[in-house]
């Protein structure tokens, strides 16, 4: 199986990748299904020759419908799943919290999920085993996929000035608390005085308009709309903690990588030529998201894009599982050597 973690940051390919480098956790449904190419909601059309077909293995991945995944419908658009061996059907899901449990009872065979809710997933004794990286930070602040905006008239120029502010997140006591806590700690400021408030990803536009909330923890395309409507990035959390922050990963069960390891390891392949095909093709990223993400091509042609590398950063994901333990997001020290397939 290839080996998937990298010596060191400088080490790793400079692959493009898309926006939205926080994924969404928390107790959220599933939203819709498909498989295919990415012309259809899920992923896409069946093959005409069925026959060809039932010799594929049938695989489902979790997948949320965010520009991080790209890589993965423009595999299935190359062909490279089938190529080797997986017809692949993408679940939809609103978040990481509806995904985790399809992958452990099988319903799932792999999914996506960004790194901190794998890492809670993992602290409460959950049997999953990370296959890949899924997407990473531009290491630009300022113009990172993942960030805290706000209004000017909010008087927030930096992390240390969140302090005694309310902060809209996605998700709460998970990957937006313990990147903004270390931001606000290492401005400076006290990272127990920031009130953070739970709300989706699409209502932080208008609540950061209303005033409803000071600062917003905002990832594309909503980053790029609040920046439209006068909004100014005020910190880069994410780059704060480290160089080629890795936000989320592919994923399966432990049952899954025992009894079928030949399968991941298809999984895998099919997974690097996507991301390559989509570092070397950022014409056809900023297309096939405007379908599956539902984005204008307007705003497909002005957001961020993030990096996709298929080593993970094990020197960058030990910072980041220190920093949950430290802000009490988990309870123990995270096993990586039990999260991490050889």
């Amino acid at each position: 199986m290839p080996h998937l973690l990298s010596a060191a940051p400088s080490a790793r390919r400079p692959l493009l990748a898309t926006a939205s480098a926080a994924v969404l956790a928390g107790a959220l449904l599933l939203t819709g299904c498909g498989s295919g190419s990415p012309s259809s909601p899920g992923g896409g059309s069946q093959p005409a020759d069925q026959s060809a077909d039932a010799a594929l293995d049938q695989v489902n991945l979790g997948l949320i419908p965010i520009t991080d995944v790209a890589p993965v419908y423009l595999g299935i658009q190359e062909g490279y799943f089938e190529d080797e061996g997986i017809q692949l059907s993408v679940q939809l899901a609103q978040g990481g919290a509806a995904i985790v449990p399809a992958v452990m009872t099988g319903e799932y065979q792999f999914g996506y999920s960004n790194v901190v809710s794998l890492l809670i997933a993992r602290d409460k004794g959950l049997p999953i085993t990370v296959v890949s990286n899924g997407s990473s930070s531009t290491n630009v602040p300022g113009k990172d996929v993942t960030e805290v905006a706000a209004l000017p008239d909010a008087g927030i120029e930096n992390a240390a000035d969140l302090v005694g502010k309310t902060v809209a997140v996605n998700a709460l006591n998970n990957f937006a608390d313990v990147t903004i806590r270390n931001a606000v700690e290492k401005a400076g400021g006290n990272p127990d005085d920031v009130d953070f408030v739970e709300m989706p990803y699409p209502n932080m536009p208008a609540a950061l308009e209303r005033g409803d909330v000071d600062a917003a923890w905002t990832t594309e395309p909503f980053r790029t709309q609040i920046l439209e409507a006068g909004g100014e990035i005020v910190s880069s959390p994410m780059t704060d903690l480290t160089q080629d922050f890795d936000s989320a990963f592919y994923f399966t069960s432990e049952q899954t990588m025992q009894e079928n390891p030949e399968l991941v390891e298809r999984f895998q392949r099919a997974l690097e030529k996507s991301f390559q095909f989509a570092a070397e093709n950022d014409d056809e990223v900023r297309t096939v998201i405007q379908d599956y993400a539902k984005i204008t091509p307007e705003l497909a042609e002005t957001v961020v894009m993030s990096r996709w590398y298929p080593e993970i950063n094990r020197e960058g994901l030990e910072k980041l599982g220190s920093a949950a333990v430290k802000y009490g997001v988990l309870k123990n020290n995270p096993d990586y050597e039990a999260l991490i397939a050889d």
